[in-house]
């Protein structure tokens, strides 16, 4: 989720906060752009998290960072408590061994599945369904691939779902569900004791599909992103004669 704190976040933590309430959240990642931030903003940032968490809701620090000549790939830092600033997926790599609980290869498809190698090697978590890039319907299969192709050397590896929320009056409805009871949300995740829930299906921490599931989600992902496209277009097309009148 992004806060007020992303210069495109709509939402203070307290009012995130009470919506997790009402729908029965018990943990958030935060993934705020880190290039809205500065060292103090940061330290401000981690502070706030701490003062709104209670046995209810805990809020998890994180930033997602961006990367000079490397489009759409954003990487994210979860339970990061210390200022960082890497201009490289080298340098995210490096420095946030130690200092991120959790690192995930955000949405694919927007850097259109063309990702570093030492990504590939070395981050913790892939998000397999974005429910903005991805809608909140289908995950993508191409990213499932990719984790279930590089599991076979790196079993470690999970596969997880995103909210990429901006607002929370737009709940898209994706989830990571841990035990209940479960201290540390995101040392479970880490280990892969998660269930990814959507509204359309749900699977585990290795997306373990089978080849005939896949199949099927694959036809299903072609129909819904033409679907999509028709209705992108007739929005563009609506938008334009407005601009006329």
């Amino acid at each position: 989720m992004h806060s007020v704190y992303s210069h495109d976040g709509k939402d203070s933590l307290e009012t995130m906060r009470d919506d997790c309430i009402e729908r029965g959240i018990q943990f958030v990642g935060m993934t705020d752009h880190a290039e809205d931030f500065t060292e103090d903003v940061f330290e401000e940032y981690v502070r706030h998290c701490d003062a709104v968490s209670d046995p209810q809701v805990t809020f998890i620090p994180g930033l997602e960072f961006r990367f000079p000549g490397l489009k759409g790939m954003h990487l994210l830092a979860l339970g990061l408590r210390t200022w960082i600033t890497p201009r490289s997926p080298e340098q995210f790599i490096d420095m946030t061994r130690g200092t991120a609980r959790l690192t995930v290869l955000a949405h694919p498809i927007l850097a259109r599945y063309q990702i570093p190698q030492v990504v590939l090697d070395q981050i913790d978590g892939i998000e397999v369904w974005n429910a903005n890039y991805n809608t909140r319907y289908l995950p993508d299969p191409q990213s499932i691939t990719i984790v279930q192709t590089l599991r076979r050397t790196r079993p470690s590896l999970v596969a997880t779902v995103g909210l990429d929320q901006h607002d929370s009056s737009n709940d898209r409805g994706l989830r990571i569900l841990v035990a209940s009871d479960a201290p540390d949300p995101l040392g479970e995740i880490h280990a892969g004791r998660f269930t990814n829930l959507g509204h359309k299906m749900t699977f585990d921490a290795a997306a373990s599909l089978t080849s005939s599931r896949m199949r099927r989600l694959r036809v299903q992902r072609r129909a819904l992103d033409a679907v999509d496209g028709v209705h992108e277009r007739i929005m563009r097309a609506i938008r334009r004669l407005e601009a006329t009148k």
